[in-house]
Order: C-alpha cells, then sequence, then structure tokens
C-alpha cells in the first residue's frame, strides 16, 4: 500500500471508531466503502472487523453495568443466524456487483436518515426484518449497524443500556467473523500489518469519542454521521464503475 494510501486508511479509521463511539454504531459502515475506495475489501474487511471488535471491547467494558443480558443474546442468535447468509452471499456473488449495491444500500440509509424523521412505533415484522438484514449485512461488510438500530431502539430506551448492549453484540459476532477470516485464510500479512497499526487511531478515536459525548448533544454528530454515510456510499459506487 503507498504511504498516501496507508495514511488516508489510518484517518478512515480514526473518523469511523470517532463517530462508533459517540453513537453506538456506523463506525463500520462509514469507514468501509472509504477503505474499500483506498485499500480494497482483501485488507479492509479483515482490518475494521478487528477494530470493530477491539473498540466494541472498549466500549463494552465502559458500560458492562448497563448491558440488558436477554437482548444482547436475542439480538446475537437472530444476526448470527443472518450473518451466516451473509458470508456465503459473500463468497458467491461478483464482488463487483457487491460493491454497488452496497453502495447504492449506504447511500439510502444516509439520505433517509438525513431527510426523512425516525419512524415511531415500529411494528414489530418491521424490526425483526430489519433485525435479519443487520445480520445480512454484517456478514458481508461488517456494516450491520444502521439495520439493528432499527430494532434496537425499540426496546433499549435508556443511552447508555443502548451503548452497553450493542457494543456487546459487536463483540459476539466480530469474534465469530474473526475466527471465519482466520480459517478461510483472510488475514494476509498486509492485512495484519495494518491492523497493528490501525490500534493506534481506533484507540485515540474511541476514548476521544467517548469523551465528547459526554460533552455534546448526540443528535449533533448523528446528523455528521449520515452525512458521512452518504459520502462514503458515493465513493464507494464512483469507484465501483
Amino acid at each position: 500500500m503507498r504511504i498516501m494510501n496507508l495514511i488516508l486508511f489510518q484517518i478512515i479509521i480514526f473518523i469511523g471508531f470517532g463517530i462508533q463511539a459517540l453513537t453506538g454504531f456506523g463506525g463500520s459502515m462509514i469507514a468501509m466503502p472509504l477503505c474499500i475506495a483506498v485499500a480494497g475489501v482483501e485488507i479492509s474487511k479483515p482490518v475494521i472487523t478487528a477494530m470493530a471488535l477491539y473498540t466494541a471491547v472498549l466500549v463494552g467494558f465502559e458500560q458492562r453495568k448497563n448491558i440488558n443480558q436477554k437482548e444482547m443474546l436475542k439480538i446475537s442468535v437472530v444476526m448470527l443466524v443472518w450473518m451466516a447468509v451473509g458470508v456465503w452471499l459473500y463468497k458467491i456473488v461478483p464482488m463487483d456487483f457487491l460493491k454497488i449495491i452496497y453502495g447504492i444500500i449506504v447511500v439510502c440509509i444516509g439520505l433517509k436518515k438525513l431527510l426523512l424523521p425516525d419512524m415511531k412505533n415500529v411494528p414489530k415484522s418491521v424490526m425483526l426484518l430489519a433485525l435479519s438484514a443487520a445480520g445480512i449485512m454484517q456478514g458481508m461488510f461488517i456494516s450491520g449497524g444502521c439495520f439493528l438500530v432499527i430494532y434496537a431502539v425499540g426496546v433499549l430506551k435508556d443511552k447508555q443500556e443502548f451503548r452497553g448492549t450493542i457494543s456487546s453484540v459487536w463483540c459476539i459476532l466480530d469474534i465469530v467473523l474473526l475466527i471465519s477470516y482466520y480459517f478461510d485464510h483472510s488475514f494476509t500479512a498486509p492485512a495484519l500489518t495494518q491492523t497493528l497499526i490501525a490500534i493506534i487511531p481506533a484507540t485515540l478515536a474511541t476514548f476521544i469519542g467517548a469523551l465528547i459525548a459526554r460533552k455534546i448533544k448526540q443528535q449533533t454528530f448523528l446528523f455528521i454521521s449520515y452525512i458521512l454515510l452518504v459520502i462514503s456510499g458515493i465513493v464507494l459506487l464512483l469507484t465501483s464503475f
């Protein structure tokens, strides 16, 4: 990887997981499209999965007393089933097609969050459908966060409970993904090198994000994260054609 690409890659990691620390979700979905454009899927996917696990452990440990264990187990079981489907699709569908579909989904989610008010009193069937979609997207591109939120906001009312529970879910799912990467040899030497380097910006982002979260309205950062989501999706689309 060229020096400029390496620097951009680490900056993207810092921004994505800084937002993850603030909101409890969305870090991988913001970082993944941009990282793919800079370094390709083969490096981006294992590195971001490892950083997602690392930052989830940091936040989950901080919020360990606020974890809703019943919902954590329910969410994890459903998402693990559908995550297996996502991993399977990732292996059999052509990557160029997947990148275009992924870019479109990311842009649509970002625009929806920016332009349309959040749904209130979401039907249970829609919540379960969103949870299934979250599992599929997590298995394909480590990007199930925005779908998971549709379910989570309906069952996790407290902000700290939300952050703690969602972070513990990411821990479980990302451990399973990393084990699968080990067996399919996804962790190449370049990916491992970038993972070790990425620990520094991911750590800084997590602690800075947590400090800012205590002082600034979360809604402001949600707005910024949705804008970044749209930009990430557009960049992925432009680099896929």
